[in-house]
């Protein structure tokens, strides 16, 4: 007698002594996905996804390919976006109903937007690590974000210490009777040698976490956040560079010095009136080139406020 294939399913095999499982799946599932963000036509990219649910009965695992193919089903299908996770992640519950009381899926992947220059009238495209994530259960449906955005920070303690070089050196190079005329001080800043000693500076990266009250059908929202962000910091990373836009991003660098304290304030204080975010674990990481480590700074809001972990 021919047996079917559901009748040799392993996986609903019953172990007495099994242990509850808190997440069981797949992660890092190659998977091609649409963006689409504004009135633009949606656009494909690569991405990266993990996909969960809870094992709650004492069977001895999950169906992985239920979850693998509703997952690329449904983002070959729809743009991606915290609406279409949520769906996902619903389906995920349903196909594991009885032995599942959550499910979770994430994509991660890299948006791709076109940033102007600083002065030039020229553009560039800049990419942006991101990732989308939904949890559901019985009691509803949790959807996030996270997202990097780079710029550069100058040590406003390493701009005081070349500033006093810089007087030292003017005070080395006239007399003190010396009569000073504006046109010979702008001469001798002209000079190669006057400037004795330039900040440090790096770039760095900040990085946000946040919680959605919510549930967007695209990726405008991220856009916004995005734009924000580099607006407060405002020494955003660029792409295309002409002499005049390095020379911009010098002024900028000079007039916003930054302490990584100074930098995730900034971030969290851009994002604190939106209203899409319920909560937001803004983190920032100067990727020093004074010393081999990095300075860090982070800090939590709303309901992310409760959960994390400080030390």
């Amino acid at each position: 007698m021919k047996r079917h294939l559901e009748d040799i399913d392993v996986a609903k095999t019953t172990i007495n002594d099994a242990q509850r499982l808190d997440r069981v799946g797949m992660s890092n599932i190659e998977c091609p996905i649409l963006i689409k963000f504004d009135s633009r036509p949606a656009c494909m990219a690569s991405a990266r996804a993990d996909a969960f649910v809870s094992l709650d009965q004492p069977q001895k695992g999950i169906h992985m390919s239920r979850l693998f193919i509703a997952l690329t089903e449904a983002l070959e299908a729809d743009p991606v976006s915290p609406d279409l996770l949520s769906k996902i992640a619903s389906s995920f519950l349903k196909s594991h109903d009885g032995i599942s009381h959550l499910a979770h899926v994430r994509v991660n992947f890299e948006m791709m937007l076109k940033r102007p220059s600083l002065v030039s009238e020229n553009e560039g495209w800049r990419s942006y690590p991101m990732s989308l994530w939904a949890t559901a259960t019985k009691q509803g449906i949790q959807c996030g974000i996270e997202l990097t955005v780079r710029y550069s920070s100058t040590c406003p303690c390493s701009a005081a210490l070349a500033r006093q070089l810089i007087q030292n050196k003017f005070s080395e190079s006239f007399a003190p009777a010396q009569d000073l005329t504006r046109e010979a001080v702008i001469e001798w800043l002209g000079k190669e040698d006057s400037i004795a000693g330039t900040p440090h500076g790096q770039r760095s990266e900040g990085k946000v976490t946040a919680t959605l009250r919510a549930v967007p059908k695209d990726l405008t929202f991220a856009v916004s956040m995005i734009e924000r962000l580099e607006t407060a910091l405002k020494t955003a990373v660029q792409s295309t560079v002409k002499r005049e836009d390095e020379q911009e991003f010098a002024r900028l660098n000079a007039q916003n010095l930054m302490f990584a304290e100074d930098a995730v304030r900034r971030m969290s204080h851009a994002l604190s009136r939106d209203p899409n975010l319920s909560g937001t674990l803004c983190e920032v990481s100067h990727l020093e080139s004074l010393h081999p480590h990095d300075a860090v700074a982070k800090v939590a809001t709303g309901d992310l406020a409760k959960t994390f972990q400080q030390f």
